[in-house]
Order: structure tokens, then C-alpha cells, then sequence
């Protein structure tokens, strides 16, 4: 029987416990994409007990940011920050990771005069209508994905993670509710798939097949018309055959078309449970998914009470156990749950208006942790 303390080893890669620092969003960056010295901040007091650490979204293009001060690695010149961020997180023992993401259509308005890429049209921000991409920009995209990942592994993370979740770019591809194209990019799970694995084998052929990959996606969307777990769990399959080397079962928690003041219909949609569910009310699509393939699968969702977070990994429902938000609260909760001082941990309030604070120019803030990134405000 596995437990939170154990070590896990997978595609090289040494965990030394089964607890993760989700990607959160920090916008902490700077308006080029670049590390702070707050980035730093954040991370260094994160990484100090968890097996490992994966880097909120680095985009692959200035156009595909999902926050006005996302860090980027559309750049060589990116590299060297992007080093100095990995090289702090693997200095407190964790495994430093990074997400690369494109927004789409769920992105800010850009600055680059490049309207946001949607997969058939569906309003998913304020602000004007998102392009269809073709299928020559959806080409371009693809390398973009694989080339950032490259300058990546350049910077010294031990590994990638393809952020396929959430409704950005990758996950408008993946849903039926956002997904109406009628080509090869649409139809069923396998042709909605289709950029996901066109992204997962440009990656894998970029950077060879021992560097490490994981996939970030919606093991499901609950709300009326979205993807099903047994999609999920169909999804899964082709990623892993696709090369992917863990998955990382997020899902839609709520959502559904609204109608702006304006009367334009937009699709809303969080990953974030309700208030009021159970901890590890995500745990069992999870588990589904775990089911589904024979790779590490990390549950995300709620999980910072000792005993659930406990619990998932002793019974095999999942691999790892990734805890968000409340590590915003507070950045020594993970050792706290290694520990068993459930007592000890300063509790998120679940107000989210940590949500709220990343597109503001102060960054990420916190209601219970006036001070995130253990730097001296600016």
C-alpha cells in the first residue's frame, strides 16, 4: 500500500513523496513574459515539501496568454529567467516542472493585433469574437507547442506538462459544447483529440522520447452537453498511446451560456468546486481515469484535508495528489499533510477571490495570506 511520504518514479523522474504543486496562476511575470524576483518568491517557499512542482501556464505565443502578464516561452531570450525559476524549485529538493498553454478564445484581448484562435467560433471572454483557426494555423500552433517546450527542457525543467484542460485552446478543442468544426479537428472524441495528439507527437518528436511529459486535461465537464467521463476516459487511452507520460485529471466543475449586457452569448465555466462539495469531490473521475491506463494519473480538486489526500493514494485511486489553492493560503500545508498536523494548517476560505486578483496588476493575492509570494510588496 502506497502512501503520501512514499517516493514515485516514473520516465525518469524521482519524487521523493506523492504531493504536487498544481499550476497556479500567480501573473506575478512581467508585461514581456518574464520572472520576478516574486515569481521566484512564490515558488521557492512551495517547493520546499512537495515531490513536485509544475510552473503555472508558460505560453507559446504573445497572442496566446491567459492573463495580460503570463509568462511566456515564445522566446530564446525567455530562456535564461525561465532557468533561474527552475533551477530555485529543484534547489528545495522538488521536481520542477512547467506547463505550456495557449488560451485561445479564453484569453485576454491581445496586444499584438492577432485576434484570439477558437476552434468554431464560441464566445468564451469579453470583448470581440474570437477567428476560426484553419487548419494552417492550427500547424503553426502545433510548432509553437513543441518549440516552447524545447526551450523548456533548455531551461533545465525536469519536465513538461500540456495544459489540455480548463476550456483554453487545447480543451475548446476537447469539448462537444465548444467544438463544432465538421474537418478532422472535430466529430468525435478521437477527431476532437486530434490537436491534442497532433501537439503530444510534435512535442515528443522535438524533444526525444526520455523527456519526461505529462498532459493536464478535463477527465469531465459537468454541465449539460459537456464531455463524459467514459470521453475521458477514451481521451486518456489515445494520450497515453500518443507518448503522454502522466496525466493530470482536472475537470469542469460548473458552467454554461450566458448573455452578456451587450446580448452577445459567452460560454462560463470553472474548474474550481463549489463551497459546499466534500473534499475530494474530484477524486473519483480521477479514479476513473486511473483505471484507464497503466501511467501515474495526479488527482486535483479539493484535497487538502489530511485524511482524503491520504486516503486517494493508500487505496490506488490515484498516483499523486495535487493540492492548489490552499497552498496559496498556506505554503506549508503540504508539509503539514505529510505530517498528519491537520490541525496546524492555516484553511483556505474557498472565497476565490485569489481567481479574481490575477488579471489586476498586483498579481495574485489572498484573503487568509496577505503576502503570497514572500517578497516585499511592490
Amino acid at each position: 500500500m502506497a502512501t503520501l511520504n512514499d517516493t514515485l518514479a516514473f520516465k525518469g523522474l524521482k519524487l521523493r513523496n506523492r504531493l504536487v504543486l498544481p499550476p497556479i496562476t500567480t501573473a506575478y511575470g512581467t508585461p514581456e513574459g518574464e520572472v520576478t524576483d516574486r515569481t521566484l518568491g512564490f515558488y521557492r517557499q512551495r517547493a520546499r515539501q512537495v515531490g513536485m512542482v509544475i510552473v503555472e501556464a508558460v505560453v507559446v505565443s504573445p497572442d496566446a496568454r491567459l492573463i495580460p502578464r503570463s509568462m511566456g516561452l515564445w522566446s530564446d531570450g525567455q530562456i535564461a529567467g525561465m532557468a533561474r525559476l527552475a533551477k530555485a524549485i529543484k534547489a528545495e529538493g522538488a521536481v520542477a516542472a512547467v506547463q505550456i498553454a495557449h488560451a485561445g478564445a479564453r484569453g485576454p484581448a491581445s496586444d499584438t493585433g492577432i485576434s484570439r484562435g477558437s476552434p468554431s467560433g464560441a464566445v468564451m471572454a469579453p470583448g470581440e469574437p474570437p477567428t476560426i483557426l484553419s487548419e494552417g494555423q492550427i500547424a503553426g500552433i502545433v510548432e509553437d507547442f513543441a518549440r516552447a517546450v524545447a526551450r523548456a527542457r533548455e531551461a533545465g525543467f525536469d519536465a513538461a506538462e500540456i495544459h489540455g484542460g480548463h476550456h483554453y485552446l487545447i480543451s475548446q478543442f476537447l469539448s462537444p459544447i465548444i467544438n463544432g468544426r465538421e474537418d478532422r479537428y472535430g466529430g468525435d472524441v478521437a477527431g476532437r483529440a486530434t490537436l491534442a495528439l497532433e501537439v503530444t507527437r510534435a512535442v515528443r518528436a522535438r524533444v526525444g522520447e526520455d523527456y519526461p511529459v505529462l498532459f493536464r486535461f478535463n477527465a469531465v465537464e459537468l454541465m449539460e452537453g459537456g464531455q463524459t467521463i467514459e470521453e475521458g476516459m477514451a481521451l486518456a487511452r489515445l494520450l497515453e498511446a500518443a507518448g503522454v507520460d502522466a496525466l493530470h485529471a482536472s475537470l469542469i466543475a460548473q458552467g454554461g451560456w450566458r448573455e452578456s449586457s451587450s446580448g452577445v452569448r459567452f460560454l462560463q465555466s470553472t474548474s474550481a468546486l463549489l463551497k459546499e462539495q466534500p473534499f475530494g469531490g474530484a477524486v473519483p473521475y480521477a479514479a476513473k481515469i486511473k483505471e484507464s491506463v497503466g501511467i501515474p494519473v495526479i488527482a486535483v480538486g479539493k484535497l487538502a484535508d489530511v485524511q482524503e489526500a491520504a486516503r486517494v493514494v493508500e487505496q490506488g485511486l490515484v498516483d499523486l495528489v495535487a493540492i492548489g489553492r490552499q497552498m496559496i493560503a498556506d505554503p506549508e500545508t503540504a508539509g503539514k499533510v505529510l505530517a498528519g498536523r491537520r490541525d496546524e494548517i492555516v484553511r483556505c476560505t474557498e472565497c476565490n477571490g485569489c481567481f479574481a486578483s490575477i488579471r489586476k496588476e498586483t498579481g495574485l493575492t489572498c484573503a487568509v495570506n496577505k503576502n503570497p509570494s514572500g517578497r516585499p510588496e511592490y
